[in-house]
């Protein structure tokens, strides 16, 4: 195993970073992920350290020596954090800690599961006490002991997510300590348990972890109104069942942020079609995608939330026409509530809680402006960025994924880039700048109304601003002066009527 150490020297800031910190404590083992990542050839974002003791001190001397910043993640269970940006485009979080127990061997056998319980010593010889490095070459997970899940129910969460990050099947008997540990989760608070699910959700392919919540009776816990939608049928074109369908469109919605931010090539045609048609606008939707309401939850995850959630509400809306044909009057208000008290149960940002709200909401307003296959007007599009706001372009990327979601298999190529072309064009004024901003700053304010036009203050005012702003948006009022006879001629018309 002296490769593993060669490798680390291949990734040379966490080398240089595993290096000072044996400078500062020789005693300091690597462990955990960064071990497992090693081993499968990954490149490493993370360091994790253990040591006798004195750990807090070595993570702030770390800091100091490499430029990092420093913070006491656990003072009581000796655990300092040190995050480091040796460039612009990287990140190390490196992780110092006490070691659990009396020893090395101990702290090893603490751990969730054997591939994790992996130490490289600072002479690049192997600790393996659990066999992990057999395990992880077996694509194997297994717990460290049969009392590893109940230890902390958060592992159950953590082994959905290996599952399919790393390829792996479970161990047998797994299923069976998966339900022994599950109570267990009631104790675990709504942010851990968040923020598992939020990994679980930013996996390349989301969608197979989610039946797997399934098949160990875990998705009733945490998306009970997913579950609701099994066997809810619908009419066509849509192919499958609600539940079926929400995770058709995540698998969807997953493929498109992961395309638009170059972690994925196209491998098919409808692939290609989706970049081709996006290209003219795609290094703005990576930039919006990317951004974060709060460290490591950008909105791509939410968008993809949003993916699974969307129609939620569908359980409750129910109904059969005249014509025999399945409706689902409403179900996009009922979906955002129940998705924004998700987000509230989970404790996430109101930010985050309002994105998707309106993209839950708004999620079948795409639907109705492209109908026709052709590009809606563009006060349309200004009353639909208007009413979503920064989730407007989520919305229509969340339509793409919705669509292919709906014809399935049975969907035509060409049918579908005639389609996406359409949409597109309704991205476009995202990018728009100037007097083509589809929502331009009105180019006179309330206290310019009320001298201009002897106005008294309330919603009258409020009122004339939108009218005004939507004027300017559809390219009816250029300037100042137009802006002023515009509003003059409203007063006028609305004042004989």
């Amino acid at each position: 195993m002296a490769m593993l150490l060669a490798q680390l020297r291949q990734q040379l800031d966490a080398y240089r970073a595993h290096q000072a910190l044996l400078k500062l404590a020789p005693d300091a083992v690597l462990v955990g992920g960064a071990v497992r990542d090693l081993l499968l050839g990954d490149v490493i974002h993370d360091l994790d350290y253990v040591l006798p003791g004195a750990a807090l001190i070595a993570a702030r001397r770390l800091g100091d020596a490499i430029g990092g910043a420093y913070y006491p993640m656990d003072g009581p269970r000796g655990i300092g954090r040190v995050v480091w940006r040796p460039t612009a485009e990287t990140r190390l979080v490196i992780d110092v800690s006490t070691w659990r127990g009396s020893s090395l061997d101990e702290d090893l056998r603490a751990r969730d599961f054997t591939i994790n319980a992996i130490a490289l010593l600072a002479d690049g010889q192997v600790c393996d006490p659990l066999d992990g490095v057999e395990d992880l070459m077996a694509r194997r997970l297994r717990p460290c002991s049969s009392v590893s899940l109940e230890t902390d129910p958060l592992r159950i969460l953590r082994a959905v997510r290996f599952l399919f990050q790393f390829r792996l099947q479970p161990h047998v008997g797994m299923e069976e300590l998966v339900a022994a540990a599950t109570p267990g989760l009631d104790a675990i608070s709504p942010e851990r348990q968040r923020d598992e699910l939020a990994k679980i959700l930013a996996l390349p392919d989301p969608q197979d972890a989610v039946r797997q919540l399934q098949a160990w009776n875990l998705l009733r816990r945490f998306f009970p109104a997913l579950v609701r939608l099994i066997g809810i049928e619908q009419s066509t074109p849509h192919v499958c069942d609600a539940y079926e369908h929400s995770l058709a469109t995540l698998r969807w919605q997953a493929r498109i942020d992961r395309l638009l931010r170059g972690v994925a090539a196209p491998t098919t045609e409808l692939d290609q079609i989706i970049i081709d048609a996006l290209a003219s606008i795609s290094p703005d939707l990576r930039a919006y995608l990317d951004q974060a309401f709060v460290p490591d939850r950008p909105r791509w995850l939410w968008l993809r939330f949003a993916a699974l959630a969307h129609d939620w509400g569908k359980a409750a809306t129910r109904s059969s026409a005249e014509d025999g044909r399945i409706r689902f009057l409403g179900h996009e208000a009922i979906s955002a509530e129940l998705s924004a008290g998700w987000l509230e149960q989970y404790r996430c940002a109101s930010s985050e809680i309002e994105y998707v709200r309106r993209l839950c909401q708004g999620h079948m307003r795409p639907i109705h402006l492209s109908q026709r296959d052709r590009t809606p007007s563009r006060r349309a599009l200004y009353r639909f960025y208007r009413d979503l706001g920064d989730a407007a372009p989520a919305a229509l990327l969340l339509h793409i994924a919705d669509h292919l979601a709906t014809y399935g298999p049975e969907i035509v190529p060409n049918d579908f880039r005639e389609h996406l072309l359409v949409v597109a064009a309704m991205l476009e004024p995202m990018t728009a700048a100037g007097e083509q901003n589809i929502l331009p700053t009105p180019l006179l304010n309330g206290n310019d109304l009320i001298k201009l036009f002897d106005l008294q203050p309330g919603p009258r005012i409020g009122e004339l601003l939108e009218a005004l702003r939507e004027a300017q948006a559809v390219g009816e009022v250029g300037s100042r002066g137009e802006a002023e006879r515009w509003v003059g001629e409203i007063i006028k018309r609305k004042a004989l009527t």
